[in-house]
């Protein structure tokens, strides 16, 4: 008996997707149009497989939670969706092998907006067609992608704002998978305007006493507007008793000043 296992590859990126042969370009749209306009922009499809891929769009809703994860919901249970506003020219898409394909997205603003602010909605591209994999273990893999492509309304007007840090909190030790014991911070950032921000948390740990530092990974974070968000980060190894001064330094780019916060840790 033979058996077969579908898995689905979920691609949502900040710049060209890629995934099984299809590269999918953008990742992001900003659409900037005022109330009545319509507005478009394209979306670029390559298939470089040896294969036809079929795909089919829908649409959904979505925000983040306090960790900045996204959720996602049907269209028309957040308050900020413009999901409605949005029309494809082809709601299903078919790429010979080899072919490229450009599809034309639609947004039409309403005349009378209820409230000027950002908006947006996730498109995905979900396919249909079943790719098959290379046989393991006796079994057959039939690979189906699903791309997200997040959609933003921005109109004219709106504030920048701000990243600010509200809190640095350190949680000592923290158990994880497998019985694993690390060590963990956490701080949180507050996004102060109305539109999207996109930045960098770089972190630095310094033994106070030695003057030994231990590297810590910068982490990436995208923040919708006027929300708030912790930023987790789990310490490389194990640290050697002593005192430490933990330095956070939030990074949005040259438009915007770093921000620094710092907190004393005894370990």
């Amino acid at each position: 008996m033979r058996y077969y296992l579908a898995v689905l590859v979920i691609l949502i990126c900040n710049t060209l997707i890629h995934g099984q042969g299809i590269s999918i370009s953008p990742s992001r749209i900003f659409f900037t149009g005022e109330a009545g306009q319509t507005v478009s922009q394209t979306i670029t499809f390559n298939n470089t497989t040896t294969s036809t891929l079929s795909f089919v769009a829908n649409l959904k809703d979505w925000d983040r939670d306090s960790l900045g994860s996204k959720r996602y919901y049907a269209t028309g249970n957040n308050a900020v969706s413009n999901a409605s506003w949005l029309t494809l020219s082809e709601n299903t898409v078919q790429l010979a092998p080899g072919e490229t394909k450009v599809v034309n997205l639609s947004m039409t603003i309403p005349d009378h907006p209820t409230t000027k602010q950002q908006r947006h909605s996730m498109l995905f591209f979900t396919q249909v067609k079943e790719q098959k994999a290379a046989q393991a273990n006796g079994l057959h893999m039939n690979v189906l992608i699903e791309v997200g492509i997040q959609v933003y309304h921005t109109p004219t007007g709106l504030k920048a704002g701000d990243l600010e840090f509200l809190a640095f909190e350190d949680k000592g030790a923290v158990t994880v998978q497998e019985g694993k014991t690390i060590h963990r911070m956490e701080v949180k950032v507050k996004n102060t305007g109305q539109i999207n921000k996109d930045a960098y948390v770089r972190f630095e740990l310094t033994n106070i006493e030695t003057g030994e530092e231990t590297p810590v990974d910068a982490v990436a974070i995208a923040m919708l507007p006027d929300s708030e968000q912790w930023v987790r980060v789990d310490l490389p190894g194990k640290l050697a008793p002593g005192r430490y001064l933990a330095v956070a330094i939030l990074d949005a780019g040259s438009q915007y000043d770093l921000k620094i916060a710092e907190k004393e840790i005894t370990y």
